[in-house]
């Protein structure tokens, strides 16, 4: 067999050794980071959120806040405004017409960042509700890793609260997505697999036929 033929196999091998590894690390850690995104003609962006982060309720039985689970997020409504930041924080809002809530009864995926923690600083918050149809959650306010794929979305840049959520910079439907970040150490084993073999070929170019 040439000499290539078994250095490749032998990669094969070895990279699916480490694949095996990484992949058993990465199912066997409670914590996972997921991408939701949205688009559509006049709004998108993407929140990157922790599911490990416990909730706590301070709304109503059928609200639960995720303080600081947001790594990472973008909004961008045109010309109304481009919102970036990296600590904000989901919450999953049921409004149920017997908790006395006057609002339509909807599912709701809430990303919220305060002012103090606005990038640049604000002296408002930025609120953006993803509305879903009644039952999408199964009536849990559990952080959500699966959605639908369309949403009616409002986003509200300059909210005060208690006195006003202001204008808002968007409404209307859009796409929304719901995806697994790539773990940082699976990331990392494929870069040095492909470095790995890369350095094996070069090798063996060098040898002496």
């Amino acid at each position: 067999m040439p000499r290539l033929n078994k250095l490749s196999i032998a990669a094969v091998n070895s990279a699916a050794t480490l694949l095996a590894l990484v992949a058993f690390s990465t199912n066997s850690a409670q914590a996972a980071l997921f991408k939701f995104s949205f688009t559509s003609e006049e709004a998108n962006g993407y929140f990157i959120y922790d599911d490990s982060i416990p909730g706590d309720s301070p709304l109503s039985p059928n609200s639960t806040a995720y303080n600081g689970a947001v790594r990472e997020y973008k909004i961008d409504v045109k010309e109304k405004g481009v919102f970036e930041g990296t600590n904000a924080t989901t919450i999953i809002f049921l409004p149920r017409r017997e908790d006395g809530i006057e609002a339509p009864e909807t599912d709701d995926f809430l990303l919220e960042e305060r002012a103090v923690d606005r990038e640049p600083q604000s002296p408002y918050a930025l609120v953006v509700y993803f509305h879903y149809p009644k039952g999408t959650f199964g009536e849990s306010t559990n952080i959500p890793t699966a959605i639908p794929d369309i949403a009616f979305a409002e986003i509200f840049p300059n909210v005060d609260f208690p006195n006003t959520i202001g204008e808002a910079a968007y409404r209307g439907n859009v796409q929304t997505r719901i995806e697994r970040v790539p773990e940082p150490a699976l990331i990392s084993a494929l870069l040095g697999i492909g470095a790995w073999f890369t350095l094996r070929r070069s090798r063996y170019k060098s040898l002496p036929v």
